[in-house]
């Protein structure tokens, strides 16, 4: 018997049903979060507005829209059952196939070149800021030198992710 009031038992088994994580939307949260790690053409990581924006310029008349909010439950793993067209948009936005979502395979590929690709960025800055400083401290002419090489390299424009290969 039900009382007034209170939740029949099925309310109350749907109730804690939706505090249970689910292991899908939390994978998909963890590979589109890598993205955001990753793929950082701007030097630093997107903002969840950036995203959104980009990929409202990029849409065409039919493609999937996205708004933060919702590009927030993706990334935080807590929603369910994205739409193919949604996870279309955010493979071209980042650069990556639309398997990288759904294929472990392809993901740990596409993973480990993202990797690598920041990795290689990382140690370039590095190795530019080490040589800078000991041709500074060399003269006068390796200050301007390395001067030199840095306004050159500020204007060649970034480039962008690298799609993997099939």
């Amino acid at each position: 018997m039900v009382h007034e009031g209170s939740d029949p038992p099925e309310s109350k088994a749907a109730a804690a049903g939706e505090d249970e994580p689910d292991p899908e939307a939390e994978l998909l949260g963890r590979r589109i979060e890598y993205l955001f790690t990753y793929v950082q053409p701007l030097g630093r990581r997107f903002t969840l507005q950036e995203v959104v924006d980009g990929i409202k310029e990029a849409a065409g008349p039919n493609d999937a829209k996205l708004s933060v909010g919702r590009l927030w439950a993706l990334a935080k793993g807590k929603a369910p059952n994205p739409t193919v067209g949604t996870l279309r948009v955010l493979g071209e936005f980042f650069g990556v196939p639309l398997a990288y979502f759904i294929d472990d395979e392809v993901e740990a590929r596409v993973s480990a070149q993202l990797a690598l690709v920041a990795a290689m960025r990382a140690n370039d800055v590095r190795s530019v800021a080490l040589r800078a400083a000991a041709v500074a401290t060399m003269s006068a002419q390796g200050v301007d030198a390395v001067r030199s090489i840095i306004e050159r390299a500020r204007s060649v424009p970034s480039a962008p992710p690298v799609p993997p290969t099939a």
